[in-house]
């Protein structure tokens, strides 16, 4: 079965008349980002314009503007011989943004707790019972792109714009290092914590989904630490991977 590709969301910026137009780098951008945060690049992937321009079915030019605010981002690395990459494994690196994720993850699970509604709780436990699935089923290549929605499902509920503007910058550098959790050897340890979160929030216990977030964040840091020397992509590609049958939302 051929992949099916999530579709960006169309961003907008507004001309001189006040009319809202579609900007392409943006269209890009956003999709490259999600891409970024749900581990569909691994650390070290070239990024290709030629291909990424094709993909998109557009010129080179929005393609390196989309490749530019993601360095700018701190996403995207511009090695001066090789072109753009997602930056390699680096194991201070690694701890530095386990560390800040503890802290502004748990931040934001502990305002969730007191303001997420429960629909967005609904859709937290949907996004967890498909990770399920994919476990289930050994389904890993969609494992992480429902660890994202569980993850920025709870994030929005704390209803705070600033906050979630960092934590997606966090996952643009977080993400294709946690291409190590695809691993059938680790996912499910690594989903455990989750119900914790989920319990934390149906009780409003801010504290508790605090701890609970921080426990999961720092369980995969320390995954990602210790394979960090051995690990290395199956089969890089620019301009993403196929992660075989997609399992589809509910």
């Amino acid at each position: 079965m051929s992949e099916r590709r999530r579709q960006p969301k169309f961003a907008v910026t507004t001309d001189t008349n006040g009319d809202q137009v579609v900007t392409a780098h943006a269209v890009i951008y956003e999709s490259l980002s999600a891409s970024l945060m749900n581990g569909d690049f691994n650390p070290g992937d070239r990024l290709v314009v030629r291909e990424l321009a094709e993909r998109f079915n557009t010129s080179a030019m929005p393609v390196r503007e989309a490749l530019r605010k993601l360095v700018t981002d701190g996403a995207l690395y511009d090695h001066p011989n090789r072109g753009v990459l997602v930056p390699a494994i680096d194991i201070a690196a690694v701890a530095d943004l386990v560390r800040v994720r503890c802290a502004i993850e748990g931040t934001a699970a502990e305002w969730a707790a007191t303001t997420i509604s429960q629909a967005e709780l609904d859709a937290v436990y949907r996004a967890n019972e498909m990770m399920q699935t994919c476990i289930d089923i050994q389904q890993v290549g969609d494992y992480l792109r429902f660890n994202t929605k569980f993850h920025f499902t709870i994030y929005r509920a704390a209803r705070s714009e600033s906050l979630n503007t960092i934590i997606e910058r966090l996952w643009l550098r977080a993400g294709p290092l946690l291409n190590v959790m695809r691993q059938e050897a680790t996912i499910k340890p690594g989903f455990d914590h989750h119900a914790e979160i989920m319990e934390a929030l149906k009780t409003g216990d801010g504290s508790r989904a605090r701890r609970a977030v921080v426990d999961d964040i720092s369980f995969a840091g320390d995954i990602i630490q210790r394979a960090a020397p051995y690990w290395r992509p199956a089969s890089p590609v620019g301009a993403g991977r196929p992660v075989g049958r997609r399992v589809p939302e509910e």
